[in-house]
């Protein structure tokens, strides 16, 4: 197996998989003032997002945590 056939047979999955993820935390944080452009990512490479008044890009990976982490201390400050 090559490395190409390699990518496409396990990262495009991953890849679909992670985004369907973002885009629902990004609607299930939305409550906590979290605000992410799901569309940057097409366009951009990264996300964009926007959280008590500071706006940051980040890849794929790191917006997934950070949106985990976002919904997790709101859901223990509750």
């Amino acid at each position: 197996m090559t490395q190409q056939n390699l990518k496409s047979e396990i990262w495009r999955p991953f890849e679909q998989w992670l985004h369907q993820q973002i885009l629902q935390l990004s609607v299930d944080t939305l409550s906590t003032g979290l605000l992410t452009c799901t569309a940057c990512e097409k366009v951009f490479g990264e996300y964009i997002l926007e959280y008590k008044d500071e706006k940051f890009r980040l890849p794929a990976g790191e917006t997934y945590a950070f949106l985990c982490f976002v919904q997790a201390t709101a859901a223990n400050s509750q």
